[in-house]
């Protein structure tokens, strides 16, 4: 009987340990995500990548990011928005509506000549 209460206190015990760690990882990424300036490991995780792509893309130069002191980067999550928001790719809903009325503008065009 001790032997199974025992067992059984165990895996509360693990039960309880597990949910506070998803506790605690709930209030980080709360207080995440009022930071405005990220370091790589979060601004990593914000966009959901790995670091080394990360770090690749500051060699690259193919995003914004600063260096005050030489070696830390870090990234203002407004600049990450905004480049991420100027990658954007047109669904195909949009380039046909873009080709319907480029067309149209064409045949008014040559109409006109």
């Amino acid at each position: 009987m001790t032997q199974q209460n025992s067992v059984q206190k165990d895996t509360q015990m693990t039960k309880l340990i597990a949910d506070l760690q998803k506790r605690v990882e709930t209030l980080e990424d709360m207080l995440e995500a009022g930071k405005e300036v990220l370091t790589v490991e979060e601004a990593a995780k914000f966009m959901g990548m790995a670091r080394s792509s990360l770090y690749k893309m500051t060699s690259d130069q193919t995003i914004p990011f600063y260096r005050p002191n030489g070696k830390m980067i870090f990234f203002e999550k407004t600049d990450i928005l905004s480049w991420i928001r100027k990658n954007r790719v047109s669904s195909r809903e949009e380039i046909e509506e873009e080709a319907r009325l480029h067309m149209q503008k064409l045949s008014r065009e040559t109409k006109n000549v």
